[in-house]
């Protein structure tokens, strides 16, 4: 397919063949680039600064790739080599199986997980093997050229079909790999895929392109293992699974139970009794001293629903309705962490403000937990959401949310600013018993503000209504009486809201 022959039409197989490299490469180039978000998410976050460091990387490798494709079609126009190419693309794939997770680990740790210890973790782990597939394209148009009079058509259609595998892969990956395998059988299906693509480039040139021919068929045998078989748990982990937003990790010691979300703890619960094992959910009962009377709750972030038993256990009648984004997370919080909804209860899978938009119902206390991690969801820090809020929340209504890196945090405080910047009256409460983290949990409501001795005084008369455990007198006494935020502190708003730079500023 090397010459220029006027009027050649090469056999129907050649041709199937040829098309199945090129579709299916553009295939795995971009499930790859889907896919390396999950990789990349345990150990750097989900944050634009990862996501740009995806992108900018692949769009890299795209240029190098028909760069150096183009020229390597020019010496070497056969498509044996372009085989050759491609197994040393599935070889890259292949070790990810084994070093992908360690070295981006790894790499997060001794790069403090920064933006630019992102793009090199990016580049490290996915560069190679997406230079190696993008020579496809360039190598495709200079094989199929058999007539100057049609480079143009040629060319055309030829990159027409890459870019309909690169949305075949794109499409498959996040609605079908993604929700439904474990991060190492995906990996492995990728590799196994290029491998075998790369044995129909190399078909019919076995013996003059042995060693890459050997190379694929030992791929394929390494990679269907990883494709059909389950990873065995480690140590004291009894779940693991990468979800179309984290990867979630459930794991055992001390009668404890945890849940991890991209390495962050999101829920923690004593099977012995199903209470919170994180301090912070207990602290949200202080909600009741700013209104007795809470008969509605609205969780935006479930985790793993020790919030909602913990309340409901203590407050007679009390109605819980949850959101959360996954819909892997209430599964895995009635399974592994003893979350129990009651009649007239409801768990909604949605995001949390477009579920508060679309609704015109009101509760007695909302309490938002999603500020929390390397992944922040930054349209649920502004003050255009806690407008919507506001809008939910009865007249005596509580907004209630835990700041989990403590009070010199840049986002923490930019938070707490704009919370302050919404409501009429806000408080402040410390944590206590958080080991190594400063959690403050703000409460916020639209009342006149109330004074330290009523606030104590109203903690002492629900104490002998409700037994809570510290007692809300004791919560009560945890609040700061002193401002923290300067008047330079950032507002955030949908116009600009640097969630993630905030956060990484936190961390230095």
């Amino acid at each position: 397919m090397g010459r220029i022959l006027p009027g050649y039409t090469p056999p129907v197989l050649s041709r199937v063949r040829f098309y199945w490299v090129v579709g299916v490469c553009g295939a795995v180039l971009m499930a790859l680039e889907i896919l390396s978000s999950r990789i990349l998410a345990p150990h750097f976050g989900n944050s634009v600064y990862v996501w740009g460091s995806i992108i900018s990387v692949f769009l890299a490798a795209l240029s190098v790739g028909y760069l150096w494709g183009g020229r390597l079609a020019d010496r070497h126009p056969s498509i044996a080599a372009l085989g050759r190419l491609i197994a040393l693309a599935a070889s890259f794939q292949a070790a990810l199986l084994w070093i992908g997770p360690p070295l981006a680990a790894w790499l997060g740790g001794v790069t403090g997980a920064t933006p630019a210890g992102t793009l090199l973790a990016t580049t490290v782990l996915f560069g190679p093997a997406s230079i190696l597939l993008a020579t496809v394209s360039p190598y495709a148009v200079r094989l199929a050229i058999h007539d100057l009079g049609t480079v143009g058509n040629t060319a055309g259609r030829l990159y027409a079909l890459s870019t309909l595998g690169s949305l075949a892969g794109t499409l498959g990956c996040t609605f079908g790999l993604i929700p439904f395998l474990e991060l190492r059988q995906i990996i492995g299906l990728l590799a196994l895929l290029t491998a075998v693509t790369a044995l129909l480039a190399l078909a019919g040139a076995f013996r003059s392109e042995a060693a890459a021919s050997a190379l694929a068929a030992l791929l394929v045998i390494a990679c269907v293992p990883a494709v059909v078989s389950k990873v065995r748990l480690k140590g004291d982990i009894i779940y693991e699974r990468v979800t179309p937003y984290q990867t979630l990790v459930v794991h055992e010691r001390d009668r404890v139970r945890v849940l991890e979300s991209d390495r962050i703890r999101q829920a923690a619960v004593h099977l012995s009794g199903g209470e919170p094992a994180l301090p912070y959910i207990r602290w949200s009962a202080l909600s009741l001293v700013l209104n007795p009377r809470i008969e509605r709750m609205l969780i935006l972030g479930l985790g793993g629903g020790t919030a909602a038993g913990y309340l409901q256990r203590r407050v007679p009648g009390l109605r819980v309705d949850s959101v959360d984004i996954d819909p892997v997370v209430p599964e895995v919080a009635r399974k592994y962490l003893l979350f129990a909804p009651r009649p007239g209860d409801r768990v909604i899978v949605a995001d949390a403000r477009s579920f508060l938009h679309g609704s015109n119902e009101r509760w007695d206390l909302i309490f938002c937990d999603t500020y929390i991690g390397l992944s922040v969801p930054f349209h649920l820090t502004t003050v255009q959401f806690l407008e919507e809020v506001k809008r939910h929340l009865t007249p005596q209504g509580v907004f209630a949310l835990n700041l989990a890196a403590g009070l010199s945090d840049p986002f923490s405080q930019s938070m707490y600013n704009t919370v302050r910047d919404r409501f009429r009256s806000v408080y402040l409460f410390r944590v206590r018993g958080t080991v190594n983290v400063a959690n403050v949990v703000v409460l916020a409501t639209e009342q006149p503000a109330v004074l330290p001795p009523q606030l104590a005084a109203r903690a002492r008369q629900l104490d002998a209504r409700f037994r809570f455990e510290p007692t809300l007198s004791e919560m009560a006494g945890t609040r700061f009486r002193d401002d923290f935020v300067s008047r330079d502190t950032l507002l955030l708003t949908d116009e600009y809201a640097p969630v993630d730079r905030l956060i990484r500023l936190g961390q230095r």
